[in-house]
């Protein structure tokens, strides 16, 4: 589905942009029935949709629902860009999208389901992701988060080892209704 001008409005957003620079030195532990599934190239526009809609349409991430399906398809498939599935018990329950950079890592998106949040796996989630991140071999890692994400989302990028390096203001789409 691809939205239009007439399915969203704009609002104001304070965002945050995070560096870690000191590679954390335990080994995440992952839950019993968790897996992680890298999607193979080509990665399909629809499947990519998929993810990306139940991880963050209640935080009304609209970017890559609002452009055409080859210009996803370009960005999601690029040599640099890598994606992985979350399951629980090969179900889909999250996933988390990496561009590797010459000397960074970024973690461009990363979430759960809505019916997997608050299950205790968004913490080991994302400490997978960031040991994944720094697999990669980069001197840092990096990430953004914003007033519309889940009001844990800071606190708990903070206390994994980021640190804010820049706010500003953006402005932003927001759902009009429930689509």
């Amino acid at each position: 589905m691809l939205l239009t001008e007439k399915d969203y409005h704009l609002v104001t957003a304070k965002v945050n942009f995070l560096e870690m620079h000191k590679q954390p030195e335990a080994r995440p532990v992952v839950p019993e029935g968790v897996s992680f599934l890298l999607l193979q190239k080509p990665v399909d526009t629809e499947l990519y949709r998929h993810y990306y809609r139940n991880v963050g349409f209640t935080y009304n991430w609209l970017d890559r629902l609002a452009i055409t399906g080859d210009e996803l398809h370009k960005k999601i498939n690029a040599e640099n860009v890598l994606i992985y599935a979350l399951k629980v018990n090969n179900a889909d329950a999250g996933y988390a999208e990496f561009a590797l950079e010459n000397e960074y890592t970024e973690i461009v998106y990363f979430g759960l389901f809505p019916e997997f949040v608050g299950r205790g796996l968004g913490k080991s989630f994302l400490k997978w992701v960031i040991f994944k991140a720094w697999s990669f071999g980069a001197k840092w890692i990096q990430l953004n988060t914003c007033s519309l994400d889940h009001p844990n989302a800071l606190p708990l990028y903070q206390a994994q080892g980021f640190e804010i390096v820049q706010t500003t203001e953006e402005i932003r789409k927001v759902f009009n209704t429930k689509i």
